[in-house]
């Protein structure tokens, strides 16, 4: 009997990124555990990792291509899929040229070899592809406009704080070993407050929760720092050396009194000033920022309003401090092959994927001809799904990479097996939380006949006299791996498993700002962006108030992870009904009781939903996990296809819904 270890990474679109280490005994998978030397994760893994394992067995995983014919999907071999995707391609690149391809690269898989799509209509000389995301991009394009890009300290420093505020962030939901350090800070002394429409399972876990109205974030992180410039509380020397564009952006302020953010916010007067007064007197004290709070169409303002609260109160650039929304820093010099392959790809457009349905409908010159898609599920995630679903399906010839036939795959001409994280080796990164390198080994072999992504585009581009400018996945991990290492100021002599336990991270990034200049055209941090001015958006960071409802859609809808899932990826075996919550007065007001069988009805479309009354969710609000797919009622049927006001990021949450009882 054979048993031996194997180190490996979670490859889900997650924060916290875990090393696993996993146990095979005869070519099998017996065990997936945490990694005990991991700096960050420490062995702690969650139920969705240790659930990989069981997808990649399950019964329902496709390791062989399918072709779409009038009688349903059938089973093709690599040859003549190959030969099939060839022969589309060249005659497209012939008639319309590479703009023609819609190419659609998600999250849903985070190795550096799922940048293959990208990097080979690179080398295609072009196409058409999204531009923003549908989740983070109006946060990012805030931090750019304030700093450079996006910087946060290294999850430890949190045990530095003696306040953090989480903002619009669940980490016992969405974030696990931030929630442990979190609980490990608290025994030190460390106060924890909660800024969120519904109170979390970590704001019950932290108590001092302060139940804000949804998108209005930003009103209150400006009210704050009016009521602590009138207490003449602000730090003026943080201001005059590190701050461009204080007085124009202190003007603004003036008719944003006390009584006004807490007439926005539907928070108290006093809550406010305490929280204001905690902020300032906690030092050091730091903001961790969600996601979610910038999924409005003022979004990204929001964020600025919240990053100028660090600003000019001076609580960033030491331990414990900061404002804490994204971490970019080994993800670029590790993606150095992705980059160089751009100078091929002369014949480009964009369109924002949150409206992908209006470009796929109204594209000309060319129009879109073919669409391939891989780590992802548009037809699921995408806002407005009914329209986004007719779009696609308009399309001549569509190509999904997937483990199981998703709805997107559904309506794919040809499906292709995607591998799972274990049956390659590859580099892991993530922008959202995590400073540290993972190395992936190879566990497992993948199924027989089986084609990776990697290995599929590999081969194409052999085919169609492509050079990608590597001609394996090994060279071109190891290309990868110099590039990030030189960037280190560190050797490397291309043995990729001495990667295995050195946990790499950028040694000037442990705390956002300290060791660099902000990247801003002053090298401050620019309350007042000139950038942001020429972009067409608000030179600076101001409140708009959210969208409000329309007549007869009363209530506000948000739609928020599930503790068990990442995204769709977790409802592909699902067949229920999903739950809606609303506050108890809430349903009261439309004659609604718990456990109701209802229709939703929203902006976009309806679906049926079973009622749960839930004291946590702010009034006038329907709260939905995301993720359901078409069987069971996926939510985004309901949202409209909406932008956010920077980063063309999807508005989910500013959308409208009402709910009526089915008899």
């Amino acid at each position: 009997m054979s048993v031996e270890k194997k180190w490996t990474s979670c490859p889900l679109d997650c924060f916290d990124l875990c090393r696993f280490c996993v146990t095979v005994e005869n070519g099998s998978i017996q065990k997936v555990t945490g990694d005990p030397s991991h700096p960050l994760t420490r062995g702690i893994i969650c139920r969705k990792g240790r659930e990989l394992v069981e997808r990649m067995n399950h019964p329902q995983r496709l390791t062989q291509p399918l072709l779409k014919t009038p009688d349903g999907f059938v089973p093709i071999s690599y040859d003549r899929a190959f030969d099939l995707v060839q022969s589309k391609l060249e005659t497209l690149l012939t008639h319309y040229g590479p703009k023609a391809v819609l190419n659609y690269c998600g999250d849903g898989y985070g190795g550096l070899k799922g940048r293959i799509q990208s990097i080979f209509f690179n080398c295609l000389g072009g196409d058409s592809r999204p531009k923003g995301s549908l989740c983070w991009a109006a946060g990012i394009a805030a931090n750019k406009y304030d700093f450079g890009t996006a910087r946060a300290h290294t999850p430890e420093d949190i045990l530095n704080s003696k306040l953090v505020l989480l903002w619009g962030r669940n980490p016992k939901v969405t974030n696990l070993h931030l929630y442990t350090l979190l609980k490990e800070a608290v025994k030190k002394g460390t106060r924890v407050r909660v800024i969120d429409p519904i109170e979390t399972e970590t704001a019950k876990a932290f108590g001092g929760h302060l139940r804000i109205r949804p998108g209005t974030d930003g009103a209150l992180a400006l009210g704050m720092i009016r009521y602590l410039m009138d207490q003449d509380l602000l730090d003026q020397a943080f201001i005059e050396t590190h701050v461009k564009g204080f007085l124009r952006f202190k003007q603004s302020l003036e008719s944003l009194t006390l009584e006004e953010t807490a007439k926005i916010t539907d928070l108290s007067q006093e809550e406010i000033k305490s929280l204001a007064m905690d902020y300032h007197e906690s030092d050091p004290a730091a903001i961790w920022i969600g996601y979610g709070l910038q999924r409005y169409e003022a979004g990204g303002n929001t964020v600025r309003c919240i990053n100028a609260l660090a600003a000019v109160t001076g609580k960033m650039m030491r331990p414990g401090s900061g404002v804490n929304y994204a971490s970019k820093s080994l993800a670029a010099p590790l993606c150095s092959l992705e980059d160089e392959s751009e100078e091929k790809a002369v014949n480009r457009r964009y369109f924002p994927p949150g409206r992908m349905a209006e470009f796929i409908e109204n594209a000309q010159s060319p129009p879109v001809k073919a669409a391939f898609i891989a780590a992802a599920n548009p037809l699921v995630q995408c806002p407005d799904v009914q329209a986004t679903t007719r779009a696609f399906e308009s399309v001549g010839f569509k190509v999904v990479f997937d483990h199981f036939l998703t709805d997107t795959a559904r309506h794919a001409d040809l499906v292709l097996p995607a591998a799972f994280v274990f049956e390659q080796e590859d580099l892991f990164t993530t922008s959202m939380y995590s400073h540290v390198l993972n190395y992936g080994e190879q566990v497992v072999a993948p199924p027989e006949d089986l084609v990776p992504e990697f290995e599929f585009y590999l081969e194409l581009a052999r085919r169609m006299d492509l050079d990608l400018g590597f001609a394996s996945g090994q060279e071109y991990l190891v290309q990868s791996a110099k590039g990030l290492m030189a960037s280190l100021g560190k050797a490397f002599d291309g043995e990729l498993n001495r990667l295995n336990d050195l946990y790499l991270t950028h040694p000037d990034h442990e705390l956002a700002w300290a060791k660099e200049r902000f990247l801003t055209p002053s090298g401050k941090i620019e309350l007042f962006s000139e950038t942001a001015a020429q972009d067409g958006v608000s030179p600076m960071a101001q409140y708009i108030p959210p969208r409000t409802s329309p007549v007869g859609l009363p209530l506000r809808l948000l739609s928020c992870k599930t503790v068990r899932a990442m995204h769709s990826q977790g409802f592909a075996f699902e067949r229920d009904t999903p739950t809606v919550y609303l506050h108890p007065d809430t349903a009261l007001a439309l004659g609604l009781i718990e456990d109701d069988a209802v229709t939703i009805k929203g902006e976009a479309g309806e679906i049926s939903a079973r009622l749960s009354l839930d004291p946590a969710v702010h009034k006038n609000t329907a709260f939905m996990h995301q993720g359901w797919w078409h069987e069971s009622g996926s939510v985004n049927v309901l949202v409209p296809s909406r932008l956010s006001d920077m980063g063309n990021q999807a508005a989910y949450y500013d959308s409208f819904c009402t709910l009526e009882k089915i008899y």
